[in-house]
């Protein structure tokens, strides 16, 4: 519903807890026909997915994006006449922060829209950034009358992740636990470095772990215990508003595993350890008389109605104001030009996300969706910061921050933040599997708990070693004829055309176009009722690759490794090629604010399948009505 999005350091098309709810309303919101457009700004410091789709993104460190968000917010007070609750008066300056030019602009222009849009605009604020940040946001959203719901959190005094295991790591270090459960995670690999997880667990005298997999943690306890999967057992659970879900099993635990709530069942001493009746009991305290019938609308539904928290509007305390526009003030005071203060962002991987999928080989052969990279990490960064750098594509580097270094290949990426560079997580497993061990780099060894997610003052230095990265983007280019050829014909690849253009002109597309006249080798199937074809919406595409590894698993496609994706040879049935473009004229430095196109390539359904003409047992051949199908033993 929202006629302008403005994203801090946020990516909600991918990691938010509704992402795709979110990636369909954005799609819906594109129609040129029936959209409200959904201008949507993106603020970060490296490609997310939300900013590959951005109308307008700036690139900037994760460490400075509070001074374009505290800009934005001096521009709606000084200039659009925006007023801020008195607590939160400060938020109303500028600081004085130096602010380059692209930041500038982009400031602008997003408060002229969010202010011309009040009521139809919203801003989001990435986990990245600190809870000032955030604070900053909301005050924003409030007073623009933005469309953002709130509801209370069930439970306000539940500590963070990094205060929960903080705390669990000084009772450690002090002797007083003497038995330590562990439900799921794998802390021994990813907790952070400076709280040496591994060497406090060896001092504990008993460890339990219930996991999946034998991993890092598992090997270091005492026990492992099979955890049964989420198709293997019963639960329950809360959406992300709160509505109660339901969990019933595909199949019977192939190993003898048991899931959380019954081992957690069986430590406390309950008369029940069936997580079927435990899910039932969960749910018998709060529902009508006849259970039975409740029970099985639930199960049927998947869900329970009427279980979402409620709504509530949220009320300014101005004594927490004011601690938050303090906290403002100390985050702009030290934000540094980026030239003088490195730093390195720590992200969650787009297929293995912390490592947990580390062993999934259709995962860790799909492309990433930015960098087309396979089998690896690697660290991001800018075509200018790599020249100040002295760094080369392709280069192994030494990433140093408090006393830990890592070493890893460097991928030279349009549009990264200058000074800024990413290294995603999840890599350098060691008890991942057969297929995960020994995949990447650890970023984790650079990860505290008093940085987890951006490492400001990092040493980078490359080593003068290079190493070839798998990618895939620049495949299937056979010859010099062809490669000369495909640089011709790049700077027409993409064609794009305004919303008032293509509401001017709903042709405007097609007279872009440059086709060759369409010849068969045989004689073109006449159809007298319903032809099939495909299109894909490449203005609601946002190359997410999810098509990509969903085909390669229902269609069982075998993995080949890194050693071949060098060697051209992956063989995904679908591909999302990605493009960076500028505008022309532009110098070498000026390609650090390209933006990105996706073009997926996929079987269209054309009746025109080269694999129709060739296979020698009419495996392949199209059907009455129009569809390439395929004939399988």
């Amino acid at each position: 519903q929202a006629g302008v999005v403005a994203c801090f350091d946020a990516d909600p098309l991918f990691d938010h807890p509704s992402s795709l709810r979110l990636a369909r309303e954005f799609a819906s919101a594109r129609d040129p026909e029936s959209g409200n457009g959904g201008r949507l700004y993106v603020a970060e410091s490296s490609f997310s997915l939300t900013g590959a789709r951005a109308d307008h993104r700036v690139a900037v460190p994760s460490s400075r994006v509070p001074v374009v968000l505290a800009r934005i917010a001096h521009l709606l007070v000084a200039e659009h006449r925006i007023e801020l609750p008195a607590a939160a008066a400060g938020y109303g300056g500028d600081g004085g922060q130096e602010i380059s030019e692209g930041e500038v602009r982009f400031a602008e222009l997003l408060a002229a829209d969010l202010a011309k849009f009040q009521g139809g605009g919203v801003i989001l604020v990435g986990p990245r950034q600190e809870p000032a940040v955030h604070a900053l946001a909301a005050v924003l959203n409030q007073v623009l009358g933005s469309t953002v719901g709130y509801t209370l959190d069930p439970d306000p005094e539940r500590p963070t992740h990094l205060q929960a295991i903080s705390d669990l790591a000084a009772s450690m270090s002090s002797g007083s636990v003497q038995t330590l459960l562990i439900l799921g995670g794998n802390p021994v690999y990813d907790a952070p470095a400076d709280l040496q997880f591994s060497e406090l667990l060896a001092e504990v005298p008993l460890s339990i772990h219930l996991s999946m997999y034998d991993d890092e943690t598992s090997q270091r306890c005492t026990w492992h215990l099979p955890r049964a999967h989420g198709l293997e057992a019963w639960g329950d659970g809360t959406a992300w508003d709160g509505t109660v879900t339901m969990r019933q099993p595909l199949i019977a635990p192939l190993y003898d595993g048991r899931s959380a709530i019954e081992v957690l069942a069986l430590a406390a001493g309950s008369k029940s350890t069936s997580g079927y009746e435990l899910v039932r009991e969960n749910l018998r305290g709060s529902t009508p008389a006849n259970f039975e019938s409740f029970w099985k609308r639930a199960l049927h539904d998947g869900t329970v109605e009427g279980t979402a928290r409620d709504a509530v509007q949220p009320r300014f305390d101005p004594g927490r104001l004011a601690v938050a526009v303090d906290g403002l003030r100390a985050l702009l005071d030290s934000a540094l030009p980026s030239a003088e203060r490195p730093e390195v962002v720590l992200a969650a991987d787009s297929r293995v996300w912390d490592g947990r999928f580390a062993n999934n080989g259709w995962l860790q052969e799909l492309p990433d969706a930015l960098t087309k990279v396979t089998w690896d990490n690697a660290l991001l960064i800018s075509p200018a910061t790599a020249r100040e750098l002295g760094i080369d594509d392709g280069e192994i580097v030494a990433v140093e921050a408090g006393g830990a270094t890592v070493e890893v290949p460097s991928f030279v990426l349009p549009g990264q933040a200058r000074s800024s560079m990413t290294l995603a997580l999840g890599y350098g497993r060691t008890a991942a599997g057969q297929v995960g061990n020994g995949v990447g780099a650890n970023a984790f060894v650079l990860r505290t708990s008093t940085a987890p997610n951006v490492v400001s003052g990092a040493s980078v230095q490359g080593t003068g070693r290079s190493y070839h990265l798998a990618t895939t983007q620049d495949h299937f280019a056979i010859d010099t004829l062809g490669f000369q050829e495909r640089n011709r014909r790049v700077g027409v690849l993409v064609r794009e055309a305004s919303l008032d253009a293509y509401l001017a002109n709903p042709n405007v597309f097609h007279e872009h176009e440059h086709h060759p006249p369409l010849i068969s080798l045989w004689k073109d199937q006449e159809y007298e009722g319903e032809q099939w074809g495909m299109a894909i919406d490449l203005n609601t595409c946002i190359g997410c690759n999810a098509c990509v590894v969903a085909c390669q698993a229902e269609t069982n496609i075998p993995v080949v490794g890194r050693e071949q994706v060098l060697n051209q040879r992956e063989m995904q049935w679908i591909r999302i090629d990605r493009y960076f473009k500028t505008e022309p004229g532009l110098g070498s430095d000026e390609i650090d604010t390209a933006e990105v196109v996706f073009q997926p390539m996929t079987c269209v359904h054309c009746e025109n399948a080269p694999c129709e003409q060739v296979c020698p047992v009419a495996a392949t051949q199209h059907t009455t009505d129009g569809l390439n199908s395929m004939v399988y033993n």
